[in-house]
């Protein structure tokens, strides 16, 4: 993710990222899309950074326990109330018992 206006509407939605998702910055993201743009062979993968790969490799190489780490993050984002205000998220938080 990179902070951007077009997060805005995500966030005025009380629907953000934040907090799930790690901003990244914009010379890196650049450099990477430079990178796979004028390699000699397409990556299947490209990353932004060091944890982005060690995300990507964790998502292909280990998927059940990603997904317990994307679920556990979420939940912790719904105890804490991130999502309270969304109506667009009463599905989750009555799936995570806080239907407020």
């Amino acid at each position: 993710m990179v902070r951007s206006p077009v997060h805005d509407s995500t966030r005025e939605a009380c629907l953000s990222l934040d907090g799930v998702s790690r901003p990244e910055a914009l010379d890196c993201v650049v450099s990477a899309v430079v990178t796979a743009v004028t390699a000699r062979r397409a990556p299947r993968d490209v990353a932004t950074t060091r944890r982005g790969r060690a995300e990507m490799a964790l998502a292909r190489h280990a998927p059940s326990l990603a997904d317990r780490v994307v679920r556990r993050t979420v939940a912790a984002r719904v105890t804490a109330g991130a999502f309270a205000k969304a109506p667009l998220a009463e599905g989750l938080r009555r799936r995570h018992g806080r239907a407020d």
